[in-house]
């Protein structure tokens, strides 16, 4: 059985949109959803936090900064096959208002360091999967992932096109976008292990 590590943020962790913290029912988030699709072929971690950034601690919560906290998870769930990165919704935002190129940037870190982890098959680098949010309040990640990506060799997935942000909060997933998001995931996941 292969694994597979989805680290992401307060969308991974399944926030219900314009809620105060709830959380989609287990079944409908997006990391269950995928390991229901996949059929029991690979263990499905979740790995959501809210408030998660590439590589920045925030000023009002401890342990959101996903460049600290990811070669130990890695470790923690050892032998990871894929590790599927989600973030930048945060980087972006009001609070730290990063470039979406400098959020490109932070993921590429992210990238680096999973695959000096050791944290794969044989102790070697897991596969990655960076994934773009969808296009939101002016941000346009994808562009910016994707040339990361190709620089680095690495898959890809951008999220324009397949789902949007939420109509009541722009920056959480709805129940549909959270089904939406574990097909994408899905199809990437089977082209990359085929």
């Amino acid at each position: 059985m292969k694994t597979v590590l989805c680290f992401g943020d307060s969308n991974t962790w399944g926030y219900v949109p314009g809620s105060d913290s709830e959380r989609f029912p287990r079944e409908s988030r997006w990391p269950v959803r995928l390991a229901a699709a996949l059929g029991g072929e690979w263990e499905v971690i979740a790995e959501g936090l809210n408030g998660r950034t590439a590589s920045m601690d925030s000023p009002t919560a401890d342990g959101r900064n996903g460049l600290t906290y990811l070669v130990p998870c890695l470790q923690s769930h050892m032998p990871v096959d894929l590790l599927v990165i989600y973030l930048g919704t945060n980087d972006v935002s009001d609070r730290f208002r990063l470039p979406d190129a400098d959020a490109a940037l932070a993921v590429a870190r992210l990238l680096r360091a999973a695959r000096a982890s050791e944290a794969g098959p044989g102790g070697g680098a897991p596969d990655v999967l960076v994934v773009a949010p969808p296009p939101f309040e002016g941000h346009e990640l994808g562009p910016h992932y994707a040339e990361i990506c190709t620089r680095l060799g690495c898959s890809f997935l951008d999220l324009d096109g397949v789902t949007r942000y939420s109509d009541v909060d722009p920056f959480h997933l709805d129940a549909d976008g959270q089904a939406a998001v574990a097909i994408a995931v899905e199809e990437s996941l089977r082209r990359m292990f085929v």
